[in-house]
C-alpha cells in the first residue's frame, strides 16, 4: 500500500496541471491537421500521451540527480554554499526524498491519454 501511495497520492492540482497540458498539446494537434477525421483525434491523444510520458521520464531523471553536476556548475556564478559537488548533491538529494514522486503524475495522465489514443485510433 505504501508503493501505490507514493505513486498516485499527489495533490489534485499535479493532475490537472498535467491534464491541462496534455488537452494544450492535443489541441495544437488538431489544428495543426484538422478536425475532420478520427484518426486525427487519435493522433493527437497519443502524442500528447507520449508527450507526458517523456516529460515524466524527464522529471524521473531530476529527481535521481541526473543533472546535479550543472546545478553546481552554475552555482559558481554567485557565492557557493557547497564546497564540493558530493556535498551539494547530498543537500539536494535530501530534498528531493521530502518532495515525493512527483514525476509520476504526468506519467500517468499520459498514460491515460495514450490508452484513449489508442481505444479510438481507427480499425
Amino acid at each position: 500500500m505504501q508503493l501505490l501511495s507514493r505513486l498516485f497520492r499527489h495533490p489534485f492540482r499535479y493532475y490537472a496541471i498535467s491534464a491541462a497540458a496534455g488537452i494544450v498539446a492535443a489541441l495544437l494537434s488538431l489544428l495543426r491537421t484538422g478536425f475532420d477525421l478520427r484518426i486525427y483525434y487519435a493522433d493527437a491523444f497519443t502524442l500528447a500521451g507520449l508527450l507526458l510520458i517523456l516529460i515524466g521520464l524527464l522529471l524521473l531523471t531530476t529527481h535521481y540527480g541526473v543533472f546535479d553536476i550543472f546545478g553546481y556548475s552554475f552555482s559558481t556564478f554567485r557565492e557557493r554554499r557547497y564546497k564540493t559537488l558530493y556535498d551539494y548533491s547530498q543537500a539536494h538529494d535530501a530534498k528531493r526524498k521530502r518532495s515525493g514522486w512527483r514525476f509520476m503524475t504526468p506519467i500517468t495522465v499520459g498514460a491515460v491519454f495514450l490508452i484513449i489514443g489508442l481505444l479510438i485510433w481507427p480499425r
